[in-house]
């Protein structure tokens, strides 16, 4: 028996407003190449599923449309409302109402627990339901427990998210000024999509993280991830970090898979690689991570969605040559951020945020005065380079040591009630116990491509510098000879070639004041008029050549 054609039927009438799991699940029959938009082509293509199931969007595509292209948010707009998107949107919330039901919710405590979320259930699905549906996600600090200033962050949007994000972090005001700057770029971008322009600068937000380690790299990447997702480019906060050994593999056409089983991995998200410029450095072996590189290069030309945003980390220096040796590579990336080393001030903050979250305290005398004792501590006793090369981590280093000096003390007082207080014996000593830092790895010279650029910025300042020596011998050559010239002209005699000679200014710059003490006795100039015995003295002579000054004999 013969079957049909497949027809299809529509799940709601069409002239009735569509749920968005509906519009959504239409939507993703149309744009089944994930680019967030579609044509002309594509409603031709599946003309019969439209037909069936959302018939006045063909009759009315014109009006839906901007320059050519209908977006995944007109799409959903036109099929179910212009309400129903603004939830699919940032929700616009009444602050003062919002205020007003948490103080009922959370009381005199001044947090909304769990169990106040079952007591008030009615209360808030009213006023916020996205406080019972996404109380995980509101909950910043992972208490348990939500503040005000969580719930205000949560409803206020993605700036004041940001915002709140950026206050927890110690010091990189030149970061934090970049990174506003980058979620102000997205979100324009973002609403221009939305509206339905096609804009060519949007969609390329790939990155670079450059500095030394301990600066929050990998915690700013966790940022960065969740912020692409409330924005909306994302579609989840996904982040999966990964060095060259989870991408390069051992043998030959094993490296492409692996390294595409790792994009397939984290293409909902963000992935980040730690220490990217090893992927240049194969010892010469092989040049697998040539391979992978190019796997990388392929998949970031994907949308959002296809593939992850990527985020290439790792030293400034190496970061610049590792670009430098990868043009397409770099052609692809559309931001970097620069991490700065951190202060012995901002040190010391970290290193009480530690000891805090660990249940410790540090004594009075380090705290006050905005821990200025403690910065002065740390700095006048540390190794900048160990600052330099851990940063951050110096300050876990330094809590463990600390922790066990302040051990060793209360195992000899035998107390039964142990200390929490660490004192500045104690910063002293875990200080003493920092060793000096590692000499940081060699460059690896088995990349040729990056070998033989750093050869050639080194030649091209080589000669920049032989230039301007001859330019230098130009300009004393031509005044050299003008001085010739006027002595001829005028009959005087050429004393020239003598250092300590009136006519010999010109020879001085070619001296040392030790060399003119020398020769001062050999001097036969009529204008000296001193007798010498000069019979050992040596004679300094200049002459009218490219060749050094010699010397001679009297």
């Amino acid at each position: 028996m013969k079957r049909g054609p497949k027809k299809y039927s529509p799940t709601r009438p069409s002239s009735g407003k569509r749920t968005k799991a509906e519009a959504v699940r239409v939507w993703d029959k149309l744009d089944t190449g994930k680019r967030g938009f579609v044509t002309v082509h594509d409603v031709l293509k599946q003309a019969k599923i439209l037909e069936a199931e959302c018939p006045d969007f063909i009759r009315e595509y014109e009006s839906v449309a901007r320059d050519g292209r209908v977006t995944r948010a007109a799409f959903l707009e036109y099929c179910v409302g212009k309400a129903a998107t603004a939830e699919d949107r940032q929700r616009k919330v009444d602050m003062v109402q919002l205020r007003k039901m948490f103080d009922e919710v959370a009381g005199p405590a001044g947090q909304i627990r769990v169990a106040d979320l079952i007591k008030h259930r009615a209360r808030i699905q009213a006023v916020f339901p996205p406080l019972l549906e996404k109380f995980s996600e509101i909950d910043l600090s992972m208490s348990s427990t939500v503040s005000w200033a969580e719930l205000e962050v949560y409803a206020g949007g993605t700036g004041e998210w940001l915002e709140y994000q950026l206050d927890r972090v110690v010091g990189l005001e030149l970061l934090k000024q970049q990174i506003r700057q980058f979620h102000h770029s997205v979100v324009l971008d973002k609403k221009r999509e939305d509206a339905g322009h096609k804009v060519k600068t949007g969609g390329k937000y790939h990155m670079i993280f450059q500095g030394n380690p301990g600066t929050g790299k990998t915690s700013l990447a966790r940022v960065i991830a969740q912020l692409l997702h409330r924005i909306g480019i994302v579609q989840t906060d996904l982040l999966v970090e990964v060095q060259r050994d989870k991408l390069v593999a051992e043998y030959v056409g094993q490296t492409g898979p692996k390294t595409q089983k790792v994009i397939e991995q984290a293409k909902q998200g963000v992935l980040f690689i730690d220490e990217a410029y090893r992927l240049s450095q194969d010892n010469g072996k092989s040049d697998f991570g040539r391979e992978a590189i190019e796997q990388l290069m392929g998949a970031m030309n994907d949308p959002p969605g296809k593939a992850p945003i990527m985020v290439f980390a790792g030293y400034a220096d190496d970061m610049d040559l590792f670009m430098q040796a990868n043009s397409g590579l770099y052609r692809r990336i559309g931001y970097t951020f620069d991490f700065s080393d951190y202060s012995p001030r901002e040190l010391s903050e970290i290193l009480n945020s530690i000891v805090r979250g660990a249940g410790f305290k540090l004594a009075p005398s380090l705290a006050t005065n905005n821990f200025h004792r403690l910065a002065a501590v740390i700095e006048s006793n540390t190794l900048e380079q160990a600052r330099e090369m851990m940063n951050g981590g110096l300050c876990e280093r330094l809590f463990d040591f600390a922790k066990q000096s302040l051990d060793a003390r209360e195992a000899v007082v035998s107390a039964t009630n142990p200390s929490l207080e660490i004192t500045e014996g104690d910063i002293l000593e875990a200080c003493r116990r920092i060793p000096p830092p590692p000499a940081r790895d060699q460059r690896d010279t088995g990349d040729q491509t990056m070998l033989l650029r750093r050869t050639e910025a080194q030649l091209r300042t080589a000669k920049s510098e032989v230039q301007r020596l001859h330019a230098q011998l130009r300009a004393v050559k031509a005044v050299s000879a003008q001085n010739v010239a006027w002595r001829e002209a005028d009959g005087i005699p050429d004393y020239s070639f003598r250092f300590c000679c009136t006519y010999s200014w010109g020879c001085i710059c070619f001296f040392t004041v030790r060399a003119m003490r020398r020769c001062l006795g050999a001097c036969q100039c009529p204008k000296r008029q001193k007798t010498l015995d000069v019979s050992s003295t040596p004679v300094i002579q200049i002459k009218e050549s490219d060749s050094p000054p010699q010397l001679l004999s009297p």
